[in-house]
């Protein structure tokens, strides 16, 4: 397996394949479809960065990388807000990892875990990552055991995560 981080505008053209997983995971979890191309589009627009898992030639997965500002915009996200700055972190230093696919012939061989921290090192701007809005409870889990996790508290009566960034030296 290969791990490319990419700015998603240069992914464009992989974006039907990318599309294409996105289909395959929301069938095989009985997820109701979404347009995936648009989101990848607006996603592109606004800057985001991304990593993509290659299997040889083909594209197995993608995740992506935003600002968290973009995330976090509700009054409810003020508590956890408070929390992260209240701890020293600069908000405008945190990313927030979205759109994670992976086809699913590739689930439970930690290729989800790899993508994922390729995707929150392929924007050297930022210091941590916000992990929220689980799926599923499995999901949350598997996000609260990672190292470096830190539990900064609830939105929407979901656990909320930040997590330091290393940088290898």
């Amino acid at each position: 397996m290969r791990y490319e981080q990419i700015r998603l505008a240069e992914a464009a053209p992989h974006f039907e394949a990318i599309a294409e997983i996105v289909t395959a995971v929301r069938e095989t979890k009985t997820l109701p479809p979404i347009d995936a191309l648009a989101a990848l589009l607006s996603f592109a627009k606004r800057g985001d960065t991304a990593a993509l898992a290659w299997e040889g030639d083909r594209i197995v997965g993608c995740v992506c990388l935003a600002a968290c500002h973009h995330f976090i915009t509700d009054p409810d996200w003020v508590p956890v807000k408070v929390r992260l700055v209240r701890d020293g972190i600069d908000l405008a230093k945190v990313g927030c990892t979205h759109f994670v696919y992976l086809h699913p012939d590739y689930w439970r061989q930690g290729v989800t875990l790899a993508l994922t921290d390729h995707a929150r090192r392929s924007n050297p701007m930022f210091t941590h990552t916000l992990l929220h809005g689980f799926a599923t409870k499995e999901l949350q889990n598997w996000a609260a055991g990672l190292d470096g996790v830190v539990d900064v508290g609830t939105r929407q009566g979901r656990s909320v995560f930040v997590r330091g960034i290393a940088r290898a030296s």
